[in-house]
């Protein structure tokens, strides 16, 4: 390993404390133990692991590297540890604490090394040997920008989902009181009236989460478009009961979510092709609903606002 090589590792693990705790400020407890996924873990247990890393996988086998000849370095298993420590119930200050202890420890250890002692190895039993250097490459990259990237991910993903589980409440409180008249009445341009637009993002629901089932499934799927103002004519959307398009909204975006909530985060960067955006993955085709819901609601608001 190069020096240059070298010292933006060690500058990596000197910033990732900071980084760290910049990513997990302010969380609420629900957005801290949220799982982006069954069997996934959450913000709160990747920094438990992202501690016990510190310990287990990088300061003991620093330490035994230096002190030992090319010893034999046992596998980890990580989702054992998750149980057996209980994760879910741990602190997230004295995570933080306990954690940035082991790293200044580390840093002060990989700081002082001469450089043959970057080239001393042990033996990992599943990737073989490895170096001073190489473990130090794998704790940079492989375990602090991977593990600060998960957490970004986990909270884009709880973001999007948020809002897209917000919006069946924000119709529904809009709609509850407005009467038969007033919610198909249509603005002065003649564009569509409070309950058309209920009705449409009813229907709507139905083309994305089709494209979410797709995009997960298959390779590269192609979209179709609904033709929005056919459907409206065909489905009677100017005569339908506003607060019946609102329930059924809201249930068919409770199936959506659930789909979306099982995902594992690698099914977020699956791929589909709409046929006037192009190329889009299934986390921007979510963005893309979210920004719909707005859109829609904003209308409906001020529609029933006249």
């Amino acid at each position: 390993m190069e020096d240059t090589e070298r010292t933006g590792h060690l500058r990596t693990l000197d910033e990732t404390p900071a980084r760290l705790k910049a990513a997990v400020k302010g969380l609420p407890k629900k957005a801290l133990l949220a799982r982006p996924a069954p069997g996934k873990w959450s913000i709160l247990e990747i920094v438990a692991h992202m501690r016990d890393m510190e310990e287990l996988a990088y300061a003991d086998r620093y330490r035994r590297i230096l002190s030992e000849d090319n010893p034999a370095l046992p596998d980890i298993e990580g989702s054992a540890l998750a149980i057996e420590r209980d994760y879910r119930a741990q602190s997230l200050s004295a995570l933080l604490r306990d954690w940035s202890k082991l790293r200044r420890e580390n840093l002060r250890t990989l700081k002082k090394l001469k450089t043959a002692q970057w080239e001393r190895t042990g033996v990992h039993s599943t990737a073989g040997q490895l170096s001073m250097a190489t473990l130090l490459r794998r704790h940079a990259v492989g375990n602090d920008e991977a593990h600060l990237g998960q957490i970004e991910g986990v909270k884009s993903r709880q973001a999007v989902l948020a809002r897209l589980e917000s919006a069946p409440a924000a119709l529904l409180a809009v709609v509850k009181d407005l009467d038969a008249a007033s919610a198909a009445k249509r603005p002065a341009d003649g564009k569509w009236s409070v309950v058309e637009n209920a009705c449409h993002m009813r229907d709507i629901e139905l083309v994305f989460v089709e494209r979410f089932t797709k995009m997960a499934f298959s390779d590269r799927p192609s979209f179709f478009l609904l033709d929005n103002d056919r459907t409206a004519v065909a489905r009677q959307y100017a005569t339908s009961d506003v607060r019946a398009a609102a329930k059924a909204f809201k249930e068919l975006r409770q199936d959506t979510l659930k789909l979306l909530s099982a995902l594992p985060a690698a099914a977020w960067k699956r791929m589909g092709l709409h046929p006037t955006r192009g190329e889009m993955s299934l986390e921007a085709v979510a963005l893309h609903l979210a920004n719909h819901d707005d859109k829609h609601l904003a209308k409906v608001r001020e529609l029933a606002a006249v």
